[in-house]
């Protein structure tokens, strides 16, 4: 930089007292020069200060902005807290809203299983009452089957014995066979 030689030239030159003791004279040309040269110590002397306040604003702006990140990163922490927390108290929430609706589930398929156990033992026992009455229907039917041949066999036999030749139905030659049901098999026999 071409500031600093000219101020580095300056600090090399003996001071203004020091050349008049050397008798020297003065004119408006060295007058002028001193002048310069006053201003430029002086503004040299102006630039150090200035860049002495700038390394203190610089070290002020440093340390704010250490303390700003050391508070960001704790809130950030709390904040990853908070939501950790939050987030493990709502899992915990679902995990309970899970739990109970699994035993909800379960006992609504116990109280199925009850009821369709109960609704198969009555189904089977009303079966089987019905059953029952089905069979006693049908040996009373058989009875009475039984009885209703027994009575048009013994029928048939008084009216073969009784001699009707002008009778148009079966004769006592025709008939060969008689069906009889006992106890509750079609029985055959011949009748002469």
């Amino acid at each position: 930089p071409p500031m600093a030689q000219a101020l580095q030239n300056l600090d090399s030159l003996p001071p203004f007292s020091a050349r008049r003791a050397m008798g020297g004279c003065t004119s408006a040309q060295v007058i002028a020069s001193q002048r310069e040269l006053q201003a430029l110590r002086e503004l040299q002397a102006a630039q150090r200060a200035a860049q002495d306040e700038m390394a203190k604003v610089k070290t002020q702006h440093t340390e704010t902005t250490v303390k700003l990140q050391e508070q960001h990163q704790t809130e950030v922490k709390e904040l990853n807290a908070r939501i950790s927390k939050m987030i493990e108290a709502t899992s915990e929430e679902n995990r309970k809203i899970q739990e109970a609706h699994m035993d909800e589930m379960r006992q609504m398929q116990e109280r199925h299983t009850k009821e369709m156990r109960r609704i198969q033992e009555d189904h089977h026992s009303h079966m089987s009452q019905e059953l029952l009455r089905h069979v006693e229907d049908v040996r009373k039917m058989q009875v009475e089957y039984r009885s209703q041949l027994k009575g048009v066999g013994a029928d048939m036999r008084y009216l073969s014995n009784t001699g009707m030749t002008n009778w148009c139905g079966v004769s006592n030659m025709a008939m060969a066979k008689q069906a009889t049901v006992g106890n509750g098999i079609l029985e055959k026999s011949m009748v002469a």
